[in-house]
């Protein structure tokens, strides 16, 4: 009897297959997306916006090449988070931080 009951419990009926099938035949894939190019400023266009962006840091040196930022010197905790953001908008390839901050 037992069995018989566990039996029956397996033999519950299964939702029935309609037979209906999405189409995926006139599907077509996505085109694939690339990225967009990175864009690098010059160097002369580099200097100048260096010269500019660096004159109100009278203890920061910056020297471009190929398309990287070095800055060296001192700077306030309190002005190098404006400092790096005018440097980032120039859109340099690198900027290397050596600068000691006071």
């Amino acid at each position: 009897m037992l069995s018989a009951g566990v039996s029956l419990a397996s033999c519950k009926s299964k939702p029935k297959d309609t037979g209906t099938t999405a189409d995926t035949t006139s599907m077509t894939a996505p085109a694939p997306v690339s990225p967009a190019p990175v864009e690098v400023a010059s160097d002369t266009a580099l200097e100048r916006g260096v010269r500019d962006a660096t004159k109100d840091y009278p203890g920061v040196k910056a020297e471009v090449n190929n398309g990287e930022i070095t800055l060296t010197g001192e700077v306030k905790r309190s002005k190098l988070a404006n400092l790096l953001m005018s440097l980032n908008s120039l859109k340099p390839k690198k900027i290397n931080n050596q600068l000691t901050v006071k």
